[in-house]
């Protein structure tokens, strides 16, 4: 016994440190899975951000993309009118010459760049300066004959001059800018360059501005000094001068500074645009990126999650199993010891129950028997009188329990046969009428199923057909979609080299002009340091000059050094811009060696994209044909029709021939059939193309109309064929 008990102890312990250990490995286990589903709910919403910032990221660069190729596009065509602008393009022969050697002190610049007239003003202006507008204005008349006498000796054409130290205010009425005759001077709608005032006072001082040709008539009656303008450039003057035609004949001089000005200020704000645009596009990928890095993470605090879940199931499984080894083994334990305990005392318990009950036994027989005794007599007496009382009382609950049910029985079957009398009835009636419906359910029902059926076959065929269709299309779409990719990356590369060689394009015309603004400048201090062109320079140097040797060259030019040291000061600038060229010429260099091998990569991008469209072109090609071959013989009843290239060595350049071969007939080409054959053989090669890259829909408007009968019932017998996996209207 005492051994048993030590063993149901130990068993005690056992199953409570098991369960401790199930309960401990259970909190862990839901821990995990609290965990898990965590992660599961946090890498969803990461992704769902992820997502988000990608289209958006997306978005942005399609935005700065078309921003850059904006600001591209102005910033080159500024360029070119700037550069149109900065050489006098559209200027006299005299003007250009005068403003090109500008460096001269007393040049002060053009009419036209002091002149800035509101929008909408520019014809009016420009119709009432004309030519003055190329005028150059100088500092004084000295300087001006001196560019007369410039002109005059190089025969570089003819030029007006406007000397600004001569020019006086006009004075008219009373100097104040109002109004005359309803119409305001146009000086009022015009900004003037600090300090030439008074040069566009003299020249548009008295010169009115009207809408219409009848306001410029009412406003010059009466006024002697004055000149009307219209604002589509009709000029009407006192002294009966009359000028006006078309707009477009006008120099524009104006109109394209201001769109220069125009362009400038769009540059501007597209420049600051696209800051802000690449500011949100960085701002965007370091978004994504952190994201992606979270996202990362969180993958991976997951999987280490459900790895470590796997792990504590199995722990809890083993606790698992382990208590109930455990308990199973207290069980057995707790039923020996019981057998053991029940074997030692069930005999002596049994005996003392036994004698205890045997006196009880004994005492309530005799107390029984006397008491049974004494009371046998009384009984007897009231027993008979109890007997019949309930008796006759029994008798009389049961009659009128008997009466009262059968009563309500009958007021309660009366009222349910009421009702069910009236339910019957309308029963009745509702059930004929849906007899007459069902009938006729049952005889439509029996057409459509005879008719579902024979659909319900076709449309599994034509479920599996769509099935295999969709599986294919899928497979294609994909292989397509990556195709597209490829190409776009392709493109985006391309279109970047495009634009950084265009930039290098323009910064080598901005150079180009540079140099040749300086060749021209080199020039003129040539002419006016010598007297004498750079040109006739060159026709001096004959060519035994040339073949002078380089060693004695170098030591005239010492000798020429000295001397000239001699003579006087030094032009210490030469070197400075000798240094500055050559500064210049390597970084010219450079770029034109980046051009070159931006050129070459170009020429790689340009030949794999002709070799891929070679072979798409091919294989489509050669599809065509195949599927052509298959089409047209059902179409015509026979015959033949390829296509044929005219230049098959040069796949990119060729030209497409469709020969017809028609039942009964020579082969030919598509243009010297009749107009039916035409129609059936273009609608063949449409057909053929069709069934090559097909649709869900084929939209056709009028496409029988120039076909007969016999080519109509044709047609219909391939429409057919098409239609068994597409719809077509």
């Amino acid at each position: 016994m005492k051994r048993a008990d030590e063993e149901v102890a130990i068993a005690i312990k056992k199953v409570s440190e098991f369960e401790g250990n199930e309960k401990k490995a259970s909190e862990e286990l839901q821990y995990l899975k609290d965990e898990i589903a965590g992660f599961v709910q946090d890498i969803e919403r990461i992704r769902e951000k992820l997502d988000s910032k990608s289209k958006s990221l997306g978005n942005q660069v399609k935005t700065v993309q078309t921003l850059e190729m904006d600001k591209s596009k102005l910033k080159s065509k500024f360029g070119a009118l700037k550069k149109m602008e900065d050489s006098f393009e559209g200027h006299k022969e005299g003007v250009r010459a005068v403003m090109r050697r500008s460096k001269q002190d007393g040049i002060l610049g053009l009419v036209a760049d002091i002149l800035v007239p509101q929008t909408g003003y520019e014809t009016a202006v420009e119709a009432v300066l004309g030519e003055l507008l190329q005028y150059i204005i100088v500092r004084d008349r000295d300087t001006g004959f001196d560019a007369i006498d410039f002109l005059k000796t190089q025969a570089k054409g003819r030029s007006g001059f406007i000397a600004a130290s001569s020019v006086r205010k006009i004075q008219t009425a009373a100097d104040i800018r109002a109004t005359t005759g309803g119409c305001p001077y146009l000086m009022n709608f015009v900004s003037v360059k600090t300090g030439f005032e008074n040069v566009a006072d003299a020249m548009l001082g008295n010169v009115l501005v009207a809408e219409t040709r009848e306001q410029a008539l009412t406003a010059l009656n009466g006024n002697s000094n004055l000149s009307v303008v219209t604002k589509d450039g009709e000029v009407i003057t006192a002294q009966g001068i009359l000028i006006g035609g078309s707009p477009d004949s006008l120099s524009g001089i104006l109109s394209k500074k201001q769109e220069l000005r125009e362009l400038e200020a769009t540059i501007v704000k597209l420049e600051t645009a696209l800051e802000h645009a690449r500011h949100e596009q960085k701002e965007l990928e370091t978004e994504a990126r952190e994201l992606e890095s979270d996202l990362q993470k969180l993958k991976s605090d997951k999987n280490e999650a459900v790895q470590e879940e796997i792990e504590k199931q199995k722990a809890a499984y083993k606790a698992s199993e382990e208590l109930k080894h455990a308990r199973r083994h207290l069980e057995m334990m707790k039923i020996e010891q019981e057998q053991l305990l029940g074997e030692d005392s069930d005999m002596e318990a049994q005996n003392e129950k036994y004698r205890k009950l045997l006196a009880e036994v004994e005492n309530e027989v005799r107390t029984a028997q006397d008491h049974v005794a004494a009371m046998s007599d009384k009984i007897s007496q009231v027993s008979a009188q109890i007997e019949n009382a309930n008796q006759r009382s029994l008798e009389l609950q049961l009659k009128l329990t008997s009466l009262t049910a059968k009563r309500d029985n009958s007021i309660s079957s009366l009222k349910r046969l009421k009702d069910f009398q009236t339910d019957s009835l309308q029963r009745l009636e509702q059930l004929s009428r849906d007899i007459v419906q069902k009938e006729q359910k049952r005889s439509e029902s029996v057409i459509k199923v005879r008719e579902y059926d024979a659909q319900l076959t076709e449309l599994y065929h034509q479920i599996r057909a769509i099935d295999e269709n969709l599986e294919k299309d899928e497979s294609e779409y994909q292989s397509i979609d990556n195709s597209l990719k490829e190409k776009d990356a392709a493109i985006s590369d391309i279109q970047k080299a495009r634009e950084e060689t265009l930039q290098k394009i323009r910064v080598l015309e901005i150079e180009q002009s540079q140099k040749e603004l300086k060749r021209d400048n080199v020039t003129a201090r040539i002419s006016e340091r010598y007297h004498k062109p750079l040109a006739d320079f060159t026709e001096e140097f004959t060519e035994e000059d040339r073949k002078i040797p380089a060693d004695k060259l170098e030591a005239d030019i010492g000798d020429y050094r000295k001397r000239t040291e001699r003579i006087g000061e030094v032009n210490l600038a030469a070197i400075a811009e000798y240094e500055a060229l050559k500064t210049r010429f390597e970084f010219l260099e450079a770029q034109r060696n980046d051009l070159v091998k931006a050129i070459d990569d170009l020429h790689k991008v340009i030949r794999k994209l002709n070799k891929i469209s070679q072979e798409k072109f091919l294989e489509t090609f050669a599809l065509v044909n195949q599927k052509l071959a298959e089409v047209f013989p059902r179409l015509f009843n026979g015959g033949t029709a390829q296509l044929v290239l005219t230049e098959p060595e040069k796949p990119l350049e060729t030209g497409v021939e469709l020969m017809i071969h028609p039942p009964g007939k020579k082969l030919t080409r598509l243009s010297l059939l009749s107009g039916g054959e035409k129609a059936l053989s273009a609608i063949a090669f449409i057909f053929s193309i069709f069934l090559i890259r097909p649709t869900s829909f084929c939209i056709m408007d009028e496409i029988d109309a120039p076909l007969d009968e016999a080519n109509v019932l044709r047609f219909n017998e391939l429409l057919k064929i098409i239609g068994e996996k597409r719809r077509s209207l």
